[in-house]
């Protein structure tokens, strides 16, 4: 029976990121006829049988795992979050993923973990270090300015998003709640330090957010978002983020990149950016001042991993 190929939907994230790893999915599949399949409900799909990338952050909800058996996963840059660890690796988990072993990951972590239950494992990277700035701007175009993408926004949780109805959150919630004045004053330092930085920069600066709208935006319009921050990145001279996946697309298309890790200490954060230090400099903000005179130079760390990436897509997508 024919598999069709499939990467990946996303129809209710407020997140670019996530639209822009599915972007790079469909770039190693030369079939014009992709399904998208909601990353969440992998479970309860019941459509023809497909084949699918399975790249991201996995998952919102690990009981949902392991997907349908109308699904053959390729894994190929996939993250494993501490979340979801307990509920994706049960003994059905596990068994899933030994049945499509060696699985490609993202991070260094995710690895880890794999391998401490006898699943066979490689440090592949992110998919969207294979993205072609060729896509997305003119071949001969010239790079300009700074562009800032949601830089230190895990340090703005707010209060009022604590869902005090749910016993199991409470507590979690009163810490974070205690937690909330001491990361606004951390805020505010480290964006003190991101404006003195700048300043003394000649280049145009252009701020741009990597969250957008579930309400107001439709997810074909999200995509579209994705595709323009994509465009936005190929033309910069310099990305400063603390965003991973405006980071990496940087990096593809041999943007110079400083990661700010500020606010990212949690084991939830840190455990994404485990590997990720060989393709972009990861510094807190007082680190800034480092590049005051000399901007930093691009990595090529990650050309290493594009031959893989297309070898493990063209076989599984022709078998």
């Amino acid at each position: 029976m024919v598999s069709f190929p499939a990467v990946l939907a996303y129809p209710h994230s407020n997140n670019l990121g996530d639209y822009i790893q599915s972007i790079a999915a469909k770039q190693w599949i030369l079939d014009s006829d992709i399904l998208e399949i909601d990353r969440d409900q992998l479970h309860d799909y019941k459509g023809e049988k497909v084949k699918l990338i399975l790249n991201g952050w996995f998952m919102e909800f690990p009981n949902n795992w392991p997907p349908s058996n109308k699904i053959k996963p390729l894994f190929l840059s996939f993250h494993l979050n501490p979340t979801a660890k307990k509920g994706m690796l049960t003994p059905k988990g596990i068994a899933y993923f030994k049945k499509y072993q060696p699985i490609g990951c993202r991070d260094l972590y995710t690895e880890k973990c794999l391998k401490e239950t006898g699943v066979k494992t490689y440090f592949s990277g992110c998919l969207t270090l294979g993205l072609k700035r060729s896509a997305f701007v003119a071949p001969q175009a010239k790079r300009k300015g700074i562009v800032i993408i949601s830089p230190l926004e895990r340090l703005l949780d707010e209060p009022q998003s604590i869902q005090w109805n749910k016993p199991k959150t409470v507590f979690k919630g009163l810490i974070r709640l205690f937690k909330h004045p001491f990361k606004q004053a951390q805020y505010k330092r480290s964006m003190q330090r991101i404006h003195a930085f700048l300043e003394g920069q000649s280049r145009k600066i252009s701020w741009h957010s990597q969250l957008i709208s579930t309400k107001e935006v439709s997810e074909k319009q999200r995509i579209l978002a994705a595709e323009k921050q994509l465009q936005i990145i190929a033309n910069a001279e310099l990305v400063i983020t603390s965003r991973i996946h405006s980071a990496l697309p940087a990096v593809a298309f041999e943007t110079p990149v400083i990661f700010l890790s500020d606010g990212l200490e949690h084991p939830n954060q840190s455990s994404r950016l485990e590997g990720m230090e060989s393709f972009f400099s990861i510094i807190n903000s007082k680190e800034l001042i480092k590049f005051s005179n000399e901007l930093p130079k691009a990595k090529k760390a990650h050309l290493s991993l594009l031959k893989r990436f297309k070898k493990e897509t063209e076989l599984f997508l022709r078998d």
